[in-house]
């Protein structure tokens, strides 16, 4: 307790996949405020180089611009009790403690083995994604499976995976395909060398895990877990997601060049960035609705994650591999043509697109120099969010939040985090991404982490959550855009399915009838406040209490003003190229992400 209440100033380090961050917190006036910030490339590579040389570039471009020094000349951490007295402002040489959050370790590598494709190797999907895991292999042992036990230790031994975990059958059903998907796991460890064994994680039909021990012996190390599927309607994901996220800390994140020094320089676990990412959603969920969720979506170069609360309940999920700079070429492969190219104002053939792809794969920390690439960064980040909220949103229960399961349930704030992101050109392009990708219904508040502070701010919290709180309070994050999205009901494009009305704090007022179909775009900057109020035509829904419910609602403006989606969920796409191209095109244009 004496050390928490003695921290000054904070040193919080993200260490990413292309680019380390490095943020400063400090007390200002008696309260802990962003101060500077800092990047430089991530230094992980096969020439063994270590994280830490990224870290101390990243904090070397914030000692440029406060002129104190947190470093000494052997590139040890020098605290601020043992530093010299030279202060500038309320600035001192060292610093107070130092966070770190890592999200560049290569992931897990799996193979899934269960029994159905929808029922348990679809929740065992949802425990793995709660880390950064890649899915090498999934062997399907139900009713008409193809594979034999040769096949199967054939598939094992060539994935080479970390972890085999075993699912399927419910408490007291399936057994015999289960057993046999344990036989045929632990024969093929007993075909390759003790040293680089994966372990095997069981997470079926409780009632064999003593069948299943005795199977497995000393051939593998073996960890059993509740079943994620107990029974056909009942997800148990918990005890897996904490097995999966502890042999990912253990078999890749701890074994990183420069991972035990960055360890003894934090006071608190040096966390994957995904999870101290959903900490910090967890925390404003409780400052926000209960009654609705909180959304948050981080978009890296070499992953994207998803973390929602709903019912004070966390789910992360993790696509890895799956960014926009590592992630285009697999979407192109897996998804198709049309999963990204739906998503660009600009027809291009494959070819271009896939050389475009490439070149960023090569190129992770480049920039966008034409609008063509930025377009397909951008299109990359949409399917990216998409592809891991198909994941996701399965495993949710939002219950009052979800008045219509097919669609994303109602959000009370939505945080956007990612440099392919929070450094668009123009923010209508945020916010079109995050609409195209997430559809949003009802009234929601549409938040951008502009200094890529929320990974760092959710481990600053397990250090000083006085420290988290005052950051944000003091605007760590700024208001991207209020989304009003009606839903529910049917009509013909133009047709009037809102009519909206803005009182506005100097005493104006605007009226607007909103057509269905269309992108609406109202003046409302940031740091203004109105009141909205709504009426949505019978069968539409708002958010408000039901279909047709009127209502009001005071927002706050943001970068992007207040934007009303009134295009229908899920959104309308066209099959033909030329016209989805023109569709986005407009789309564009109404929300200003034209330059």
């Amino acid at each position: 307790m004496t050390v928490e209440r003695t921290i000054g100033s904070i040193l919080a380090v993200d260490c990413g996949t292309v680019i380390t961050k490095a943020m400063l917190l400090d007390r200002i006036d008696g309260e802990y405020r962003f101060v500077a910030s800092g990047k430089a490339p991530t230094t992980l590579g096969p020439s063994g180089s270590s994280i830490i040389d990224g870290v101390l570039h990243a904090v070397e471009a914030i000692s440029d611009t406060t002129g104190q020094q947190y470093f000494d000349e052997s590139g040890d951490l020098v605290s601020a009790q043992n530093a010299s007295t030279r202060t500038v402002g309320s600035l001192t040489d060292g610093v107070g403690a130092l966070t770190a959050t890592v999200s560049c370790s290569e992931p897990l590598q799996l193979v899934l083995s269960g029994l159905v494709s929808d029922l348990s190797i679809s929740s065992a999907r949802r425990a793995v994604s709660s880390t950064y895991s890649h899915i090498r292999a999934v062997l399907e042992g139900g009713s008409g499976a193809s594979l034999d036990d040769e096949e199967r230790v054939r598939v094992i031994r060539t994935a080479a995976p970390d972890v085999v975990c075993i699912v399927g059958g419910i408490n007291g059903g399936a057994e015999r395909p289960v057993l046999d998907s344990a036989r045929a796991a632990t024969l093929a460890c007993a075909m390759i060398d003790r040293r680089e064994r994966p372990t095997l994680v069981y997470a079926g039909n409780s009632q064999l895990r003593k069948q299943i021990t005795q199977i497995v012996g000393d051939e593998a190390e073996l960890r059993v877990v509740d079943n994620v599927r107990p029974t056909l309607e009942t997800e148990q994901l918990w005890e897996a997601e904490q097995e999966f996220q502890a042999l990912f800390k253990q078999r890749k994140m701890q074994q990183l060049s420069g991972m035990t020094t960055l360890t003894d320089w934090s006071p608190v676990p040096v966390l994957p960035t995904a999870q101290a990412f959903g900490q910090l959603i967890q925390y404003l969920w409780h400052l926000g609705d209960p009654a609705t969720g909180v959304l948050g979506i981080d978009v890296g170069g070499g992953n994207s994650t998803v973390a929602a609360v709903f019912d004070n309940q966390l789910h992360v999920t993790i696509s890895g591999g799956l960014g926009v700079a590592f992630g285009g070429e697999r979407l192109l492969e897996e998804e198709g043509f049309e999963a990204l190219a739906r998503w660009m104002p600009d027809s291009m053939p494959y070819d271009e697109l896939q050389a475009l792809l490439i070149t960023k794969r090569v190129h992770p920390a480049s920039i966008p120099a034409l609008n063509r690439e930025l377009w397909v960064e951008q299109a990359v980040a949409c399917a990216s969010i998409r592809s891991t909220l198909e994941t996701a949103r399965p495993g949710w229960k939002p219950r009052a939040a979800q008045p219509y399961p097919d669609l994303t349930p109602l959000c009370d704030t939505i945080l956007v985090s990612g440099s392919a992101l929070s450094q668009a050109p123009q923010p209508g392009q945020v916010a079109l991404v995050v609409l195209n990708a997430v559809e949003p219904i009802g009234v929601s508040t549409l938040v951008l982490d502009t200094y890529g502070l929320a990974p760092a701010l959710g481990n600053v919290a397990a250090l000083k959550p006085l420290a988290a709180v005052e950051a944000l309070d003091a605007g760590g994050f700024t208001n991207l855009a209020t989304i009003v999205a009606p839903v529910g009901g049917k009509a013909k494009p133009g047709d009037t399915v809102l009519q909206v009305s803005v009182s506005y704090a100097d005493g104006s007022e605007l009226e607007v009838e909103v057509g269905y179909g269309s992108l609406e775009v109202l003046p409302l900057p940031l740091g203004q406040e109105a009141v909205l109020e709504l009426h949505p035509r019978r069968g539409f829904d708002v958010g408000l209490g039901g279909r047709g419910t009127a209502g009001k609602r005071r927002v706050s403006g943001g970068l992007a003003g207040l934007i009303i989606d009134a295009r229908g969920r899920p959104l309308p796409a066209s099959y033909e190229p030329e016209k989805q191209a023109e569709r986005m095109q407009q789309w564009l244009y109404d929300v200003g992400g034209y330059g």
